[in-house]
């Protein structure tokens, strides 16, 4: 049986404090990490319970050329806590509708973010299909992303790390003095709906810019 976001919805909902702190732990290793492109970061972390953890972290920051690309699109403006829920089940809502309805994917399951707010608990975020130009499927709306530059990371595992990766982009953004261009993209290239093994999930977060 095909591990579905819908069945996945649970467990993203219910990350644990700890996951949060494990999260924001990699802040730390991710910041080192962004003063030179591929370092290799290891140090003694703490995190909850006291333990200490020597972790190790390599980010390969992309530059990468995007082609325009059509989407189909359900947005929504929501708090920062309703997101995880929302992606899981309108992504596989989205899934299965598409097979029903004969729709054939042009690429990954795909989320959008056009804002992240965390001073005020609000986000302004999508998922999408990548698809034909001209394809169309009720009640989704088609949408096409202009052509332009983006710097990318790839992260292999679990969601848990995700919002330190996004921070590590956002960071490397900066310091080489380019302004990032909404949304930013998160291509779910194997997710729960290709396994349900989450250590073999692979994503990669794009963040487009301009100069």
């Amino acid at each position: 049986m095909v591990f579905t976001f819908a069945t996945h919805q649970r467990n993203i909902r219910m990350l644990s404090y700890r996951s949060l702190i494990a999260g924001l732990v990699l802040l730390t290793l991710i910041l080192g990490a962004c003063k030179q492109e591929g370092t290799v970061v290891s140090e003694e972390v703490k995190v909850e319970g006291g333990d200490t953890t020597a972790q190790s972290l390599s980010l390969d920051f992309t530059e990468i050329e995007l082609k325009d690309a059509t989407y189909l699109v359900f947005r929504q403006e929501l708090s920062l806590q309703d997101v995880p829920g929302f992606l899981a089940i309108e992504a596989d809502s989205l899934n299965n509708k598409a097979n029903r309805g004969g729709v054939k994917a042009a690429g990954p399951m795909t989320s959008l973010f056009y804002v992240w707010e965390p001073e005020t608990g609000t986000a302004d975020a999508a998922v999408a299909l990548p698809v034909e130009k001209g394809t169309k499927l009720s009640p989704y709306v088609s949408i096409t992303l202009p052509d332009g530059p983006a710097l990318a990371l790839t992260m292999d595992g679990p969601y848990d790390r995700l919002s330190a990766f996004h921070y590590a982009l956002s960071a490397e953004l900066q310091t080489r003095g380019y302004k990032p261009v909404a949304p930013s993209i998160e291509e779910y290239i194997v997710g729960p709906l290709e396994t349900r093994d989450a250590q073999e999930f692979k994503t990669r977060i794009i963040y487009p810019y301009t100069k």
